[in-house]
């Protein structure tokens, strides 16, 4: 797996730049202010670091730059990160592309899908470490380090394990939070809740009673008006002596009998009349007992004004209908339950946090010492490392320490540490390149040459340990030559068993270690000036690597010098 292609447009000299990369170790060479760092400072742009508007070619409103990945491995970091963001590699190929515009604005895509330029250089990160005079150097960070330690151990398993603890106690903590503080709201509304019951229940509403109430009052409020209009009706329908409707009714169906005897025609409207004669009648007793039972009670008025007055009292605060009363008496008990339950809850958690802090301080603990050993044997092979690759008498330290925190929820000695899913403990890595100067820490060092060949050897012990796939040193030759060039060289050249390794050099020693060599070369036309690559054949590349060797002037002697090389 490794990078695939490069394709760069309209990105400071470069118009138009295509170029294929293969697996192994290829080499970029080029005279200086031919382009190389341009190229690179390309590749960083697509990789998601900062974008500069300056560096669009003059006269293109924007520049696009897309790099592609290939052989994508599923398990590979890069296609887990891609999955939980809801992006995905097409066919084992990704394609980072990114537009700079000259209003200043940037675009980012992963494959066809446009994304945030984070997600971008987190893609990023995961699949280039570029090592050089440039921002994309993980090593000089230190939040880092801990990571190229733990690769160094490759102890993946106590990493996943202290991982697994931090984020079960993590959610136990998080659980307990949210515990902790429901009950103090809680108990902050208490009072309130058991007095808001307390008033309900003294009136004790039920569902419907409002409504029933209001129409006992106004059956009592118009018993006199019942008892007349009742009465009235009754005597008018059945009980007067004279003309009743009763009687009227009666006198109807006589005459209509009569007249269905001569003629049929009328049974519908014979029947209908007698169908009312026995309505009239029902209704007039309907009316006699309804007004026997409809009795003015004084005291009763008043009672039931008074439980209509306490129940618009208690629909006024909580809601307008007797309904929305009961309904929220059932939930200020069902909150008073809750609260009643939440300190059993809280003990429990606070025995589950307990356990869960023992398990993770025993696991981040033998994460610690393992870590402690490795250190030692990180700081011996490589300081070993460096010192054939042209860095003698070099110190270097691996600083481990556990950083105290009041929120820590580790406890050493008394004092509550840091913690996090790594662990404990907080790495540094310090070094000292000079004989009698005093370590200091990686950021300090300002020579790119230094940084890159300490990458070079960190990856170099660390090769097929690490999954970052791709590694790009920017002249990694600063400051050497000869026997220590070499050594530089055969070690990319065993990096690259494992990595697709990518280097600029200007050294001759390890151009001829190349598996593939590409020149960067700057040429003219129509007035402007242009930064192309080319990927050498055998020849070209004698002729190239003799220009390394003596310069501009190419002999019998430095092709021959050339060709030796090559063949080592």
């Amino acid at each position: 797996m490794g990078l695939k292609s490069l394709k760069i447009t309209s990105f400071a000299i470069i118009d138009q730049l295509s170029v294929d990369f293969y697996k192994g170790f290829s080499v970029i060479t080029g005279e200086t202010g031919a382009g190389k760092s341009i190229i690179i400072d390309a590749l960083n742009l697509a990789l998601g670091e900062k974008a500069n508007p300056a560096m669009i070619r003059a006269g293109a409103s924007s520049a696009i730059i897309e790099c592609t990945f290939a052989d994508l491995d599923n398990k590979h970091p890069v296609i887990q990160f891609l999955q939980q963001n809801d992006l995905q590699a097409l066919n084992g190929e990704l394609k980072l592309r990114r537009e700079l515009n000259i209003n200043g604005r940037s675009k980012a895509w992963i494959n066809q899908a446009q994304c945030p330029i984070n997600i971008l250089k987190a893609a990023g990160d995961l699949l280039v470490d570029l090592h050089g005079q440039h921002d994309h150097q993980s090593l000089l960070r230190d939040e880092n380090h801990i990571e190229f330690l733990d690769a160094y151990g490759n102890y993946g398993d106590l990493r996943e394990n202290v991982h697994a603890a931090y984020f079960a106690l993590s959610r136990l903590v998080e659980k307990y939070t949210l515990l902790t503080e429901k009950r103090k709201l809680n108990r902050e509304k208490r009072e309130l809740w058991e007095f808001q019951l307390n008033e309900i229940n003294k009136v004790d509403p039920v569902d419907g009673e409002y409504e029933r109430l209001l129409k006992e009052k106004a059956i009592l409020d118009n018993s006199e008006k019942i008892h007349t209009l009742s009465e009235e009706l009754t005597n008018s329908l059945y009980e007067a002596d004279e003309n009743t409707l009763y009687q009227q009714v009666l006198d109807i169906i006589k005459k209509l009998d009569t007249l269905n005897t001569i003629d049929s025609e009328f049974t519908d409207e014979l029947n209908r009349f007698e169908e009312m004669q026995f309505t009239i009648q029902d209704l007039s007793k309907h009316l006699t007992n309804y007004i026997r039972n409809i009795q003015f009670d004084p005291g009763q008025a008043e009672n039931i004004s008074q439980r209509l007055y306490l129940l618009q009292q208690l629909m006024k605060k909580y809601g307008s209908t007797i309904r929305d009363i009961v309904d929220y008496k059932t939930k200020i008990v069902t909150y008073l339950d809750e609260d009643d339950g939440l300190d059993n809850e809280i003990m429990k958690i606070e025995k589950e946090i307990e356990i869960s802090k023992k398990r993770y301080f025993d696991q981040a603990l033998k994460l610690s010492e393992k870590r402690k050993e490795t250190a030692t044997k990180f700081e011996t092979e490589l300081i070993q490392t460096l010192s054939k690759l042209g860095i003698a008498g070099s110190r270097f330290k691996v600083g481990i320490e556990q950083v105290e925190s009041s929120g820590g929820w580790v406890m050493i000695n008394g004092k509550q540490l840091r913690c996090d899913e790594s662990g404990i403990d907080r790495v540094a890595f310090m070094i000292s390149t000079n004989p009698g100067e005093p370590l200091r820490p990686l950021i300090d060092i300002v020579s790119g040459g230094e940084v890159s060949r300490i990458m070079l050897a960190m990856k170099s012990i660390m090769a097929g340990k690490d999954q970052i796939p791709v590694v790009i040193f920017d002249e990694s030759d600063t400051g050497i030559s000869g026997k220590v060039a070499q050594t530089v060289g055969w070690q990319l050249k065993k990096l690259s068993e494992m990595h697709q390794v990518i280097c600029i050099t200007h050294l001759p020693q390890i151009a001829g270690l190349g598996n593939y060599h590409y020149k960067v070369y700057k040429q003219s036309g129509s007035g402007r000036s242009q930064t192309n690559i080319d990927q050498l054949d055998h020849e070209e590349r004698v002729t190239e690597i003799a220009s390394l060797i003596g310069g501009t002037k190419i002999t019998d002697t430095t092709l021959k010098q050339a060709r030796e090389l090559l063949t080592d």
